[in-house]
């Protein structure tokens, strides 16, 4: 398939009929095809320069796998040579490492008895700190609660004395009631016969409340 470029797609044309497509919105696609395919030769281009310098690199890695390769052999020929040489070297710095071990050992040893004793010294200090704090939260419990008890005692006395005010308040009411009753009876016993004739002026019955 031969290959478009941007330039045909930009410079195509089309013969004009009637009801054919807008010439503006085909030439506006025709120019967004041809900015999109510019970009993917680009990119195309890219792979493919991407790709070579792959095809360099792995050229150049397979020298380097052969020269590896070709010292890997030739150190074979010395390698037990080297072991036997390692195994002696080995066996005197494993004579040399249980020696020193031992004297980390025995410095570990004092370290940690020395870690312990102090450890129980500030275990010590601990609990007598604690104690001392425990102390001091028991003081304040204490007077937490006495503030509490306080505050109690306060509220039920103004519960009391609300109590009280409440009632004489009902009290005062209910003897003015009662007075307006008496006075009611009082006025129809006067004028047993008479019709009024208009309705008496309502008599306010708010009293004023004295302050306990």
């Amino acid at each position: 398939m031969q290959q478009i470029t941007p330039i045909e797609i930009r410079q195509k044309s089309f013969e004009k009929s009637f009801r054919g497509y807008k010439t503006d919105e085909v030439n506006a696609f025709l120019q967004a095809l041809a900015y999109a395919w510019e970009k993917l030769i680009a990119q195309l281009n890219e792979v493919e320069a991407a790709l070579e310098e792959s095809k360099k690199e792995v050229k150049r890695l397979q020298g380097v796998e052969n020269a590896l390769l070709k010292t890997i052999k030739d150190s074979e020929v010395t390698a037990y040579n080297i072991i036997e040489q390692a195994k002696k070297e080995a066996d005197l710095k494993t004579r040399e490492t249980e020696i020193e071990i031992g004297r980390l050992l025995r410095a570990a040893q004092e370290k940690a008895k020395a870690m312990e004793e102090d450890n129980a010294r500030e275990h010590q200090r601990a609990k007598e700190r604690m104690a001392r704090e425990l102390e001091v939260t028991k003081k304040r419990v204490q007077e937490a609660e006495t503030y509490r008890d306080t505050l109690l005692q306060k509220l039920q006395h103004l519960a009391e004395d609300i109590l009280t005010r409440g009632q004489i308040i009902e009290r005062n009411f209910q003897h003015h009631l009662a007075i307006d009753e008496e006075v009611k009876e009082n006025l129809q016993e006067e004028e047993p016969d008479k019709e009024p004739s208009a309705s008496p002026p309502s008599k306010d019955t708010t009293k004023e409340v004295p302050a306990g």
